[in-house]
């Protein structure tokens, strides 16, 4: 890891094994990518577009939560610490100003299957007073999964985001910034294997997050998605106590959904 003096910088192109690397928040990469530009396909009158939506919305507060690797929003960021700091304020301090810069190169077995995980993330310590205010991440991470009968799964994760503390002890945070998720899975299902992707661009928008209760009060995300044969876009509008709304444009029917209980219903 280097640590850099805070001025411009080029960055290039970053973001389950879950990481414990030189930054205590957990990251993930992957090395199949795919191109943001792609043409997208007509939408699917087969598929319901209750269950793209919510996939989709589903998808992404699991990337807020961490679980596809990259950022965990969930975090506080007094947990926020480099490899020879100890957690807290105390150690924060003589970040302030400073980004980091890391990449990461990782393989793994996990019973009978085969994984590699690689990219790069990168962070910008904000301070007010010398205290720790917020940070800016940018993070990119793929991996490649493998198991027997040529079974796979690809996964690719960029998020880029604004991270600012809310109150002086830190419980709220507020948030906005992009993320991109895009999954490549080659199943077996009923004897006969096909391949699932997914594309999903999300732009988030001032969300407000309880990182004790690991919910988003506020806040909304607008997405844009599409695989083989289905497309769509819309907004997820959260409402706190682990709800929130969805709208997909061109239908009128507005969707309710519990993040907690993984259930839809309008």
């Amino acid at each position: 890891m280097k640590l850099l003096p805070n001025k411009a910088q080029n960055v290039k192109s970053y973001i389950k094994p879950l990481l414990a690397i030189m930054v205590c928040l957990m990251m993930v990469y992957t090395s199949c990518r795919k191109a943001d530009n792609s043409p997208v396909p007509s939408a699917s009158k087969t598929i319901p577009q209750d269950t793209i939506g919510f996939h989709v919305a589903l998808n992404l507060t699991k990337s807020l939560h961490g679980s596809f690797g990259g950022v965990n929003l969930m975090r506080n960021i007094d947990s926020l610490s480099l490899a020879g700091h100890h957690q807290g304020s105390n150690s924060y301090g003589p970040l302030c100003g400073f980004f980091t810069d890391s990449l990461v190169n990782l393989d793994a077995t996990e019973g009978d299957t085969v994984s590699h995980t690689g990219g790069n993330q990168t962070f910008f310590f904000n301070c007010t007073n010398g205290k720790p205010s917020g940070y800016t991440a940018y993070d990119s991470l793929g991996t490649t999964r493998t198991i027997p009968k040529g079974l796979f799964q690809n996964y690719y994760i960029k998020q880029a985001y604004t991270i600012e503390c809310l109150d002086k002890k830190h419980l709220f945070v507020g948030v906005n910034g992009d993320n991109y998720f895009y999954q490549l899975v080659n199943i077996d299902y009923a004897g006969s294997t096909y391949a699932d992707v997914e594309n999903s661009n999300y732009v988030l928008n001032n969300l407000t997050i309880d990182v004790c209760k690991h919910d988003i009060l506020s806040g909304t995300a607008t997405f844009k998605a599409y695989g083989y044969h289905w497309a769509i876009t819309g907004t997820v509008t959260f409402l706190g106590n682990y709800l929130a709304d969805m709208t997909i444009d061109g239908n009128p029917t507005l969707y309710h959904m519990n993040l907690q209980t993984l259930t839809i219903w309008h």
